[in-house]
């Protein structure tokens, strides 16, 4: 598409008071809206709304004009770029990352994420995807493409899915059968976990569940940390779900982390031991009332909340 000629457009609801840190750009038309509908993604009511009327200005292409935010971008980037029909920016909430998406004749064709060359998490995320399709898991991952140093930067580059949508609360059985593939799966006798299973980052595509974003997977043998975090960020964020429920999930005999234990082979006291490790060595948060919902939580398991 002649990246260096293409008008590029900030978006008004996506880009301004309400998502400035998401900073949506695209290079308008239906192509680019299209493109946007894969990386802006919000779960909350308020950004849903955002996101739709920011798709609409986007197909008439009557936002502001800014910059092209991928200017530096090198090959083989560029040729992506200049193949394609529309284009949509954002920033990720991983400092000094972008996402953009790619589309061609109205379908996304590609996701592209670019960090520094320290970036860690994404240079994580491109091995988890070139392991991950060996294991033969019940379920998609985005199909890497690409993974190398783009001039100063580092480059993922993946297949996007079509007609794929954030898949909603999950039922018991789908979220069980989820993390007892992930509990079971393998490498050098140790399991693997997604490490952020959180609602936005599991899609219903037209080939079944898809799961996303593997910036935070490890090898590190804890089966359960995937089952107990989904259900703390879908309260804690989302509120699907209250602290006497999640509380009841995780301790009652009949709930959902009994329940993994017992399909993964996990004794009651590892069980325990994997509980609280989650509530102990999880990063710390700063949005306060997802604090204080995880913070409840803990204590409803009998965890005191950190100092």
């Amino acid at each position: 598409m002649g990246e260096d000629h293409v008008a590029w457009r900030s978006g008004l609801f996506r880009a301004g008071p309400l998502g400035q840190r998401i900073g949506l750009r695209t290079t308008g038309g239906r192509d680019a809206a299209a493109a946007a509908r894969v990386i802006d993604r919000p779960s909350r009511p308020i950004g849903r709304v955002a996101a739709l009327l920011d798709r609409l200005v986007v197909r008439m292409s009557i936002g502001p004009r800014v910059p092209n935010p991928l200017a530096g971008v090198e090959p083989p980037v560029r040729t992506l770029l200049n193949d394609a029909d529309g284009v949509a920016f954002i920033h990720s909430s991983m400092p000094g990352r972008c996402v953009a998406a790619l589309s061609k004749g109205g379908s996304p064709h590609y996701v592209l994420k670019v960090g520094k060359v320290d970036d860690h998490p994404l240079r994580n995320e491109a091995e988890f995807l070139s392991k991950i399709p060996g294991m033969r898991l019940p379920f998609n991952v985005p199909e890497l493409l690409y993974a190398d140093l783009v001039g100063d930067h580092f480059a993922v580059v993946t297949l996007a899915w079509n007609h794929s949508r954030l898949a909603g609360p999950l039922s018991r059985t789908e979220l069980l059968n989820i993390t007892e593939a992930l509990g079971a799966a393998n490498t050098g006798g140790v399991s693997i976990a997604h490490g952020d299973l959180a609602p936005w980052n599991v899609l219903r595509t037209p080939q079944g569940i898809g799961l996303v974003d593997w910036e935070a997977a490890t090898f590190a043998g804890q089966p359960l940390h995937d089952l107990v975090h989904y259900l703390v960020q879908a309260g804690a964020h989302l509120r699907w779900t209250d602290v006497t429920a999640v509380v009841r999930e995780l301790t009652h005999p009949h709930g959902m982390v009994a329940e993994l234990a017992h399909r993964l082979g996990c004794h009651p006291s590892q069980a325990d031991e994997m509980l609280h490790a989650y509530f102990t060595e999880s990063p710390p948060v700063h949005i306060p009332r997802v604090r204080r919902f995880r913070d409840s939580v803990a204590a409803g398991v009998g965890i005191p909340p950190p100092r």
